[in-house]
């Protein structure tokens, strides 16, 4: 949360001595404390308050608002407001900015604007309505000092005549005749001519009016802000929403009061949308949608033909049945659809139907071998139904760590695991209560099968010999498994040398050159220019340096700003619509030369505070919004390198590119704060640290946030001098306050509209210091004194922003990296490497934060996470087995399976995700051991029934052959439009060729699926091996005994004179 006081005038260490640190000493004992951050700059305190997450986030607000409310006492008695106190989170952040222009002209812009705002306002949900750029009329006195003082009045007692004169009272009610009147004085100004006739004060007997020492302007408020878009002024509206409000609902209300509105707008106003988070949660979750339904076509179609339409259908209801308990649960749970819940559908979906296919199949072999269909149902679920509750659990187990991922990421994440164990849950209650009713009802087979030839299935209980086994497939399996089990020790061997050279793959592919990224690198659909101005800049040079960025944006050069007439160009035409076809054929313009830039919008103002001090983009920039994904000529990273390129060079302001990042807010990825007490020294440390970052390879936008100090008039208050006349120093500073930043006295009301009025002093002598010496203040006494009998005018440097972390002056350096070459975290080793024998002064400190305090916790958390999963799996096998070699053999597959997952990054080209790619290890770890649960439980059974090793092996693993593939296969399928990015747009009725959401969750759903490959070949193979392996192992200690005793223990008793027991 944040917490912002206003100090008109104040210079940024006084702010710092008497507001900030005075707030942050009360803040220190707040429970569940993270982190304090605050900016002292000129005339503003901003502090932000983090807490850890979980914390309950109303209480905090209060308590931070208690202790606030304690510090109230000991800040300035000058202030006029107490610190606002309010929450900052992602529900704060504009759902929807709109750009206004038109032919209309500024003002009608803003009236427009303002009209708009107090309908949007309205809005359920709404929190509150932003309006930048244009022009907003006002009625502004301009006051001569000098003949103020000629007339021996003050700017003091000018603003209260003028306060007091515009004012309509009332005067009671009068009794006249049989009626009764109300009296009332009229005396608001009709127009701003009659402020001319006010009457002042008198001078030799005559009356002194308002024109004589002032002069009335109905004009403008002086700007403090511009908006552009494409080149043309424009107004922004910025539109937040409630937290839990829905986006897309409020999204869509909003459009319909702008189509009312449209039509009785001036002809040639435009309204653009230059963000829209509705849209792009609209195609985010049409993207996941299309994945989710391509991934159960191709699903379904594995099913059909791999065990027929009857039984297909089958097993197919287990996905509308499981996902509709899957909703309603997280309906009761309060969890709405977002971008992780529809992608851990998409990872589930191919899971849904494991455990019915196994059900389903069973069932169909019992009804082969001659049972009834009700039998078959009880039988055949029975059989595997602790198999099948075992495999469900070791997946849950893996993802139920997850659950307690702290910090931003997990609050971010925390949706995937929750929403599989759900979705999982209610898969196993519909495979093992649904799917055998429905198949008692209407499985059927063609003709039951003798038992001595069951083509691959296992025979029943009556029979003492495996099954014949039959097909080509079959038999395939059958010769390769025999020639494992002829060679168990080569064939282990073989499954660990492959996980080594797997790995050993993805390291010369991409391992050594990219070994690790936080968190995907994906294309972005926007990005801004950021200008962060010298202090003091006022509105002009801030524009200025803007409208430079805008023309190389543009692609004019320095060169190309004027006709050849020798006329210079404006903006607008530098920005003409430029005629182009996207790569599907469509026609449509842009304002540059670069294809992919589809709008240009920019911000500038004077100055700004609360939470956008804390923001990752500076109150002025050029924003950038691209074409979608699809239409693009090329990736986003390389337009973001033009424009740096073009902008380089740009001098007078600190330029930096931010790109729109999604997801959970992570820091930069080289953030290196300084902490020490001067901060001259900070910011020479600063300097000296960009120097190095700027020599490494791919680090971009090098910046600090260390703000040089400006010139300041000081006005030192001879506090003698000033009692003598009954002044003190709050007196004297209100009236610098009302005559040079003015005071809003009253305000001009004109039909429905008011508009403030103005007092100040007029600008041409607000800029002489000779005015300031001779400022008249006035006295309690009623007389007059100038500035310069009581205070002296001094001129001297003040620091900057002073920024605090956590109640230490600290200054920040921040870097972006370019992924696409190298990852954050090995730019931000080499910048450590660099950085561990830099000289600091006594007193002083570097810390790497930012982005590596979330990869941090998130790699330890992970680290963590797996471990547990691994235990839990354990446990669970043990339980199930009463066994510790079983449970062993199938955690080696978890372990062999990774090779998969290198293959597939090694395939794909992805360094090793801390986030994406570790969670689909955990993932992973869940999934594989399903199959080979089943296969062993099943080869256990044929043990029990009499059957050798090697044929209770051989046997189950030909008659779990087909659902072990199809669990798999289904698993497989169902994410492949994740991974490839192709799905079929049932939206639009066409084949989607790009895809957004598979940039965020491809390295996930690779290391799933050719893990899955990998461990299905190890379930069939390496798993029985294993099992061959462990279960002869007493058989051979037991001949090794005997063995040992047969070399040292026969001769023993013949050398000693006695005769051995064989011979009695």
């Amino acid at each position: 949360m944040c917490l912002s006081q206003q100090a008109t005038g104040g210079v940024p260490s006084d702010i710092e001595t008497s507001i900030t640190i005075e707030i942050e000493k009360k803040l220190k004992g707040l429970e569940g404390l993270k982190k304090i951050k605050s900016v002292s700059s000129e005339g503003l305190s901003s502090i932000n308050v983090e807490f850890v997450t979980g914390t309950d986030i109303d209480q905090a607000l209060q308590d931070v608002k208690d202790k606030v409310d304690e510090a109230l006492g000991d800040l300035p008695g000058d202030l006029e407001d107490d610190p606002s106190v309010f929450e900052v989170n992602l529900s704060e952040m504009p759902i929807v900015v709109f750009s206004l222009s038109g032919t209309c002209g500024l003002p009608c812009l803003k009236k427009i604007a303002d009209d708009l705002q107090d309908e949007i306002e309205g809005i359920p949900g709404v929190l509150e309505v932003n309006v930048t750029g244009g022009l907003e009329r006002e009625i502004r006195i301009e006051v001569s000092p000098e003949k103020l003082a000629y007339y021996g009045l003050t700017i003091n007692s000018f603003q209260r005549k003028v306060r007091s004169e515009n004012t309509n009272t009332s005067g009671g009610n009068i009794q006249l005749g049989n009626g009764r009147f109300q009296l009332r004085v009229p005396g608001e100004f009709k127009t701003p001519e009659e402020i001319y006739g006010l009457v002042l004060t008198t001078y030799n007997g005559e009356p002194v009016y308002l024109k004589d020492v002032a002069r009335v302007i109905d004009g403008f408020k002086e700007e403090t802000s511009r908006s552009r878009l494409n080149g043309r002024s424009a107004v922004n509206i910025a539109v937040k929403k409630r937290s839990g409000e829905n986006i897309i609902a409020i999204s869509k209300t909003v459009d319909e009061i702008i189509k009312k509105d449209q039509i009785t707008w001036p002809a040639g106003t435009e309204i653009t949308k230059v963000l829209d988070k509705a849209r792009d949660i609209e195609i985010m979750v049409a993207d996941l949608e299309n994945n989710i339904l391509s991934g159960l076509v191709l699903v379904l179609i594995v099913i059909f033909f791999a065990m027929g339409i009857r039984n297909a259908v089958l097993v197919s209801m287990a996905i509308p049945f499981s996902m509709l308990l899957s909703f309603t649960v997280l309906y009761l749970m309060g969890i709405t659809l977002n971008m992780v819940v529809l992608f851990s559908l998409t990872l589930a979906l191919g899971m849904l139907v494991d455990n019915a296919i196994v059900i389903v199949e069973n069932c169909y072999r019992f009804m082969e071998q001659g049972a009834s269909r009700v039998e078959a149902a009880m039988k055949a679920t029975s059989e595997v139904a602790w198999p099948v509750i075992g495999s469900t659990a070791t997946t849950l187990a893996a993802f139920s760590p997850m659950l307690f991922w702290p910090g931003i990421m997990g609050e971010f994440m925390k949706y995937l695991p929750l929403t599989l164990i759900i979705t999982l849950a209610s898969s196993l209650f519909v495979a093992l209560v649904i799917n055998p009713a429905m198949a008692s009802i209407f499985m059927k087979v063609k003709s039951p099968v003798a038992p001595v030839t069951t083509d691959g299935k296992e025979v029943t209980d009556n029979f003492e010999k495996p099954a014949e086994i039959k097909g080509v497939v079959l038999q395939g399996y059958s010769r390769m498994l025999d020639l494992a089990l002829s060679r168990p020790l080569a064939t282990v061997a073989i499954g660990f040398c492959v996980l080594l050279l797997m790995f050993q793959g993805w390291l010369l592919v991409i391992g050594l050159e990219k070994p690790v990224e936080f968190f995907p690198e994906i294309d972005p659909k926007g990005f801004y220019v950021n200008v962060d101005a010298p202090e003091g800049a006022d509105l002009d040079y801030i524009d200025k340096i803007i409208k430079r960025i805008e023309f190389a944006v543009a692609g004019i050069s320095a060169k190309e700003r004027r006709t050849p007439a020798g006329k210079k160009l404006t903006v607008l035409e530098a920005m003409a619509p430029r005629e182009y076809t996207k790569p599907d054929g469509e026609k449509y313009f842009g304002p540059s030369d670069l294809k992919n830039i589809k709008n240009v919008f920019t911000r500038s103002v004077v100055s700004a505070g609360g939470s956008s001090k804390f923001s990752a983009n500076t109150p002025n920039h050029v924003g950038i919004r691209l074409l979608e994904l699809e239409e693009r000529w090329r990736s986003s990273h390389k337009t973001v390198d033009d424009v740096r390129e073009r902008i380089k060079d740009i001098p007078g302001a600190k330029i930096t590119i931010a790109m729109e990042k999604e997801g959970p807010p992570t820091g930069a990825p080289i953030n290196i704060e300084i902490a020490g007490d001067n901060f001259a020294i900070l910011g020479k440390i600063a300097q000296k640290i960009k120097n190095v970052l700027v020599r490494i390879p791919h680090v971009e936008d090098v910046h600090d946030d260390f703000v040089e100090g400006i010139p300041s008039v000081q006005v030192l208050v001879d506090r003698q001098k000033a009692a003598l006349f009954g002044l003190t120093t709050d007196m004297i500073g209100f009236a610098l306050k009302s005559a040079y930043n003015g005071l809003e006295v009253s305000s001009f009301r004109e039909g429905d509209d008011d508009y403030d009025i103005t007092v100040q002093l007029a600008k041409s002598d607000r800029e002489v210091v000779d005015v300031l010496h001779e400022l008249m203040l006035p006295t309690p006494s009623g007389k007059m004194v100038p500035l310069s009998t009581v205070a002296k005018i001094h001129f001297s440097g003040s620091i900057g922003d002073i920024n605090r972390i956590n109640n230490e002056r600290v200054v920040t350096v921040e870097a972006n990296v370019d992924e696409t070459k190298i990852p954050g975290a090995v730019a931000r080793a080499q910048a450590a490497e660099i950085l561990k024998d830099f000289h600091l002064p006594s007193g002083y400190r570097i810390t790497f934060t930012g982005e590596l305090e979330s990869q941090q916790e998130s790699q330890d958390f992970l680290t963590r996470a797996f471990l547990i999963a691994l235990l839990l799996i354990f446990l669970i096998l043990v339980s199930m087995f009463n066994s510790v070699s079983q449970p062993f053999i199938i955690m080696t597959s978890v372990i062999l399976s990774l090779g998969g997952a290198f293959l597939g990054l090694a395939l794909f080209r992805s360094p090793f995700g801390i986030i994406m790619t570790g969670v689909g290890v955990i993932s992973l770890a869940g999934v594989v051991v399903n199959n080979a649960i089943v296969l062993l439980d099943y080869t256990n059974r044929l043990r029990e029934k009499g059957y050798s090793l090697k044929d209770a092996i051989t046997s189950a693993g030909a008659t779990r052959l087909r659902p072990v593939l199809l669990t798999a296969i289904t698993t497989i399928l169902g994410l492949i439009p994740m991974i490839t990015g192709i799905s079929f747009d049932f939206h639009k009725g066409a084949v989607s060729w790009a895809s957004e959401s598979s940039q965020w969750w491809q390295s996930m759903a690779v290391v799933v699926v050719f893990g899955l490959i990998v461990a299905t070949f190890l379930t069939l193979v390496v798993v029985p091996t294993l099992y061959y392996l462990f279960e002869r192992l007493p058989e051979k200690i037991g001949r090794t005994k005997q063995g040992i005793r047969r070399i040292y223990w026969k001769p023993y008793p013949f050398l000693a004179g006695e005769k051995h027991r064989e011979d009695n």
